[in-house]
């Protein structure tokens, strides 16, 4: 995939680029280094955007507030 991308990204005068396998594996390796080079350029975001989590974490809230009922398929139904 990824010589696929170079080849057409060079063909079109443009680059290609990737991170390192090793951080592809791993959802949270690959937001960390993400994170990690845009402070290194110096880029900041506040801390301030809300925590939406979509699954609880225990079976007592999620029996209070099911994610799947009648009628409604899927996660974000």
């Amino acid at each position: 995939m990824r010589a696929a991308l170079t080849k057409v990204a060079t063909e079109r005068g443009f680059s290609f680029d990737a991170p390192p396998l090793a951080y592809c594996t791993d959802n949270a390796a690959m937001i960390a280094l993400a994170g990690a080079e845009r402070l290194a350029l110096g880029l900041m975001d506040p801390l301030d955007a809300p925590a939406r989590p979509r699954w609880p974490l225990d079976a007592e809230a999620a029996a209070a507030n099911p994610t799947h009922t009648a009628g409604r398929k899927g996660a974000k139904a």
